[in-house]
């Protein structure tokens, strides 16, 4: 295999490169699919409009919002995307999102992988305390996902998302600073360390 730098924030299973304009059509894909659109909570847009908001985002310079394509490390396939977004640098927090957009691939650990590269780059090498997040109370599997990446959940606001006629709460899940560094798991730049040894 390979190596690249991008591949220095990575899991034992995926890594995490920058969004690239080439990725829109591949995301696109994802959000068509019912499955995957289900969890997102977002109304179905046109291509165009995706298009358009994702050469916005891969062209912004914001420093504030840090958006990511999942890849497997053995196949080099895009398998979800996943950001980090309302970056509050004085007080150290931030909320974070992913996406898994195939969904042969849900239940394998990928999403927690990514959760633990992205938490790495966000506790390592953006110095957050807390990172959180919302999730539907519907998606039992991101939140077992989160779960076993360290997040505890803080609260539940009822009755917070209405899609396909029916109401659901939103989950509020967090990861402390202290309660990364005790996670039991080498850390993106070990890993790295290790396939560049090799």
């Amino acid at each position: 295999m390979q190596s690249s730098p991008v591949r220095g924030l990575r899991g034992e299973l995926v890594y995490l490169r920058p969004l690239e304009p080439a990725d829109v059509d591949v995301v696109h894909r994802w959000y068509e699919d019912v499955r995957v659109q289900a969890l997102m909570g977002d109304p179905p847009i046109s291509r165009a409009d995706r298009h358009r908001r994702y050469e916005e985002a891969v062209k912004s310079a914001d420093a504030d919002v840090f958006r990511f394509m999942i890849c497997l490390l053995d196949e080099d396939r895009r398998i979800g995307r996943t950001d980090l977004f309302d970056l509050d640098r004085q007080n150290g927090s931030c909320a974070f999102g992913i996406t898994i957009g195939e969904p042969e691939l849900w239940s394998h650990g990928l999403g927690t992988d990514a959760v633990n590269a992205l938490m790495d780059f966000a506790f390592g090498q953006l110095r957050m305390e807390r990172v959180w997040l919302d999730t539907d109370a519907l998606n039992e599997r991101a939140q077992a996902a989160y779960a076993k990446a360290g997040f505890t959940q803080e609260g539940r606001f009822r009755r917070a998302f209405y899609q396909d006629g029916r109401w659901s709460d939103d989950i509020r899940m967090a990861l402390l600073r202290e309660e990364w560094e005790a996670l039991p798991r080498a850390r993106s730049w070990e890993l790295a360390a290790r396939e560049y040894e090799a």
